[in-house]
């Protein structure tokens, strides 16, 4: 197929209490007398800690930015919350960050995975031998240590999710990861290695065992991801990602849980194989790009009983590069949502009607991460820089 990356369709309209104008897309000055920046996380007091390909873990206030720590990983993305940090070394190492003391460890942490911050631990993938588990580390005297780990092997680059499936609290939700990993029924490989998903697991956060039956899927199929997006209907909390396999490409899934078992609840038309999309959720709606290496296509899913219906927004946008581990570059406010057009150097907003509005600034270099916090969306681009999307 013709790598085709058409201009996008863009919709102009007022946001919800602010203006399209009011929204700007400027580089985050605390962060400009530093150099080559590798990872990046946002803090729970408004600030965002970032290291440096040098390892050096630094946060940046507005005033001059903080040095914290040396000798820190650049490979593995750090979590603040709670008022602490968690990373690696430079072995790779669990190292836990606080103000009053740091932890450390013997516990290998996956590079490409992600972490979830707890009230008194952090979930994180760890290596034991050949393959991943997911473990809850805590500190313990002057060391951090493994308090429970998962019995089935997860994705080695999973990124797991704290979400409340019973409705309620997210603070008091449980563990959601993608596990069983498989290299031989769907060889698409686009997501940064060969390894998909065939079970996806729902973990009580303090023993890590199941809460839910896990949802196995049939042989031939894959979940083809390596993140779980939180969906909010009518007061419930439910997931989405995408199943690909069975000679057919990726297509959109809700899934909950049903009598303690995970199940499938609704699922999109399957796209071609080897043709992948990734989705993302603002509000209470349900959205994809579909084929983000292609055409870029944005709809909009809407459950219609078991079936998601899509109806298309817009084309040219990209929320993945071809073969990278980050494989959803939008990220959300509470305002707004943020969307890359492919070429990653332009980004649309879109606003709580689900109107997008391009941002005229081009970037000087391709984004390569993103997060956010309530206010603020954090770009961190290929050359090192950290730009900043917010409402002025």
């Amino acid at each position: 197929m013709k790598k085709t990356h058409l201009i996008p369709l863009l919709i102009s309209a007022l946001f919800s209490g602010i203006t399209h104008a009011e929204i700007t897309l400027t580089p985050y000055a605390p962060t400009r007398s530093l150099n080559d920046i590798r990872q990046i996380a946002p803090t729970d007091d408004g600030s965002l800690v970032v290291i440096t390909q040098k390892g050096e873990l630094w946060k940046t206030q507005q005033s001059e930015p903080q040095l914290l720590l040396n000798n820190v990983s650049s490979k593995v993305a750090p979590k603040a919350d709670y008022g602490r940090i968690a990373l690696a070394n430079n072995k790779g190492n669990f190292l836990l960050w606080t103000k009053d003391k740091i932890y450390s460890s013997q516990i290998p942490m996956a590079e490409n995975a992600g972490m979830i911050g707890l009230a008194f631990a952090t979930i994180g993938v760890v290596k034991e031998g050949n393959t991943h588990k997911l473990a809850r580390i805590e500190p313990q005297g002057e060391q951090a240590v493994i308090t429970a780990k998962s019995d089935q092997a997860v994705l080695p680059d999973a990124r797991p999710l704290q979400i409340n499936l019973s409705g309620g609290d997210a603070k008091q939700g449980h563990i959601a990861v993608l596990a069983s990993p498989d290299s031989e029924y769907y060889q698409h490989a686009v997501l940064g290695d060969l390894w998909e998903a065939t079970d996806l697991l729902y973990l009580e956060r303090h023993s890590l065992t199941p809460l839910a039956t896990t949802l196995n899927l049939k042989e031939g199929l894959v979940f083809e991801a390596n993140q779980l997006t939180s969906v909010s209907q009518n007061g419930k909390n439910l997931l989405a990602t995408t199943i690909s396999g069975g000679g057919m490409g990726a297509r959109a899934v809700i899934i909950g849980v049903e009598n303690n078992a995970l199940r499938l609840q609704a699922e999109s038309q399957p796209l071609p194989s080897n043709r992948w999309q990734s989705p993302f959720q603002f509000g209470e709606t349900l959205y994809a790009v579909q084929m983000p290496h292609l055409v870029g296509k944005l709809v909009e899913y809407q459950q219609n009983g078991k079936t998601l219906q899509e109806k298309a927004i817009g084309q040219g946008f990209s929320n993945h590069q071809y073969g990278d581990y980050e494989t959803n570059l939008t990220a959300k406010t509470e305002q707004f949502v943020v969307i890359p057009h492919y070429g990653y150097k332009k980004v649309s907003i879109m606003d709580k009607q689900g109107k997008l509005h391009p941002l005229e600034t081009q970037l000087p270099s391709p984004i390569e991460k993103t997060r956010s916090d309530n206010q603020r969306v954090y770009l961190l681009l290929k050359n090192g820089q950290v730009w900043v999307v917010e409402d002025k």
